[in-house]
């Protein structure tokens, strides 16, 4: 087995690149809320993808579709950005804050808007927009009708069909999603290529994976492939 010190010269399973990787953060952070899942968990996870698709975007010369700096003054980018990170630090970091406790706000409608933004700038960086995004956008916008583009041709359809929903709760809205997840149909393909990686793991035994065993010689399915 490798060591940190040590290159790791085996054969990888597969790889996995940038736009994976950013894509593994927002389908995990959607469904954690769809789960009703730890929001500090999710809050790492979208100011992780957030972080990610900024570094891709000034890498490749790209532009997002939203920077926050350009809501802020230019003098009050420090402050934004240190109030902006404040959970995400105070559960990276113990250097400077060890001994202070951390007020907690509206975490979830907090989740809610940064994730939605990341999925915006992951959209513009990589003209992709999966089922996962779909079934969080539609979600945002009855949560916050006034995302609405006022240029979009359809919006007084839209906010009409928004308003029969008003009294739907995120927990019904996503039941509902749950027994008529047809709708979005490449939803689960994309939970189950998310999760190839731990198919094996699962199916192999506490001393195979003692020995070193990395395949299972009893899959529970085979991976479906993405549209």
């Amino acid at each position: 087995m490798a060591t940190t010190t040590e290159p790791d010269d085996r054969i990888p399973r597969r790889t996995l690149d940038k736009r994976e990787a950013v894509r593994h953060l927002i389908h995990t952070a959607i469904r954690l809320i769809v789960a009703k899942e730890d929001p500090f968990a999710i809050h790492l996870l979208v100011q992780s993808a957030e972080k990610l698709l900024h570094d891709l975007a000034k890498k490749q010369n790209k532009m997002l579709r939203v920077y926050w700096e350009d809501y802020v003054k230019d003098e009050y980018h420090s402050a934004f950005f240190q109030r902006h990170r404040a959970i995400y630090n105070y559960f990276k970091h113990a250097d400077e804050d060890f001994a202070d406790d951390l007020p907690v706000h509206d975490i979830m409608m907090m989740n809610v808007m940064q994730l939605f933004v990341a999925i915006a700038n992951y959209a513009a960086l990589f003209s992709e927009t999966t089922n996962h995004m779909i079934l969080f956008h539609v979600f945002t916008l009855n949560l916050s009708p006034q995302l609405i583009h006022p240029e979009f041709a359809k919006k007084t359809e839209l906010l009409k069909i928004i308003g029969q929903s008003q009294s739907m709760t995120p927990s019904k809205f996503f039941e509902l999603f749950d027994e008529n997840s047809s709708s979005l149909p490449h939803f689960h393909t994309e939970r189950a290529n998310d999760l190839q990686d731990i198919i094996d793991f699962y199916e192999i035994s506490f001393a195979g994976l003692r020995n070193g065993e990395a395949k299972s010689q009893k899959r529970v399915y085979r991976l479906p492939t993405l549209p």
